[in-house]
């Protein structure tokens, strides 16, 4: 999944009032798009790439439990150390063996600008497949089509520079996923060079 080594170096100056704020966009985006889909203090949740886990906290209240996996041992830390500040018992954090073991499924699983460090984006949205229930929800959060500098301080990166349209709708027809909704959510900006984030839900 992601750089370890990246991401263990960062994950104590992460939390940053701009990501912050994010994650609070990300959050009221999320509730919003699942109001009136089911009673969400009964739904079990997965977040692939959890970093600190400040966008799980912030779920936390809304849903049953949230399990998160990080690849990065530094972000987890931090994730635990979130948990207690935010008083968060009802979310966990896991490496990425985690999905490997579990026979647990899920009735919403997403992620948040990680899928542009996963290398194989097909095996990993063929494996998330195996662990949604058939009702289920997956929101796919990420850049859309961004220039290779965009990622210029993070050594060695070996990701996508985002991903198209065309791209995710190929990644889901591919793995048997049913797109249900393809949106831009957010426009930001990080040095010079602007950026969209867009949402793909998909249902099996």
């Amino acid at each position: 999944m992601m750089k370890e080594n990246y991401f263990d170096k960062v994950a104590k100056e992460w939390n940053t009032p701009k990501r912050n704020s994010a994650s609070e966009e990300i959050k009221e985006i999320i509730l919003n798009r699942l109001e009136g889909e089911r009673d969400l203090s009964k739904i079990k949740v997965l977040e692939i790439g959890a970093g600190n886990g400040i966008l799980a906290m912030l779920l936390s209240k809304h849903f049953y439990k949230i399990d998160c996996v990080d690849s990065s041992l530094g972000m987890r830390e931090e994730f635990l150390k979130n948990k207690g500040e935010f008083s968060a018992d009802n979310v966990f954090i896991y490496d990425e063996s985690f999905l490997d073991n579990i026979t647990e499924k899920y009735d919403f699983i997403y992620s948040h600008r990680v899928f542009h460090h996963i290398a194989d984006v097909e095996n990993e949205l063929k494996l998330l497949k195996k662990l949604i229930t058939p009702k289920g929800k997956f929101y796919l959060m990420d850049f859309c089509t961004i220039p290779a500098e965009f990622h210029k301080d993070f050594p060695d990166f070996d990701g996508h520079n985002g991903f198209s349209e065309e791209e995710i709708r190929a990644y889901f027809k591919n793995t048997g996923w049913k797109l249900t909704n393809y949106e831009i959510i957010r426009h930001g900006k990080k040095d010079d060079i602007e950026y969209d984030i867009f949402l793909a839900a998909g249902e099996i």
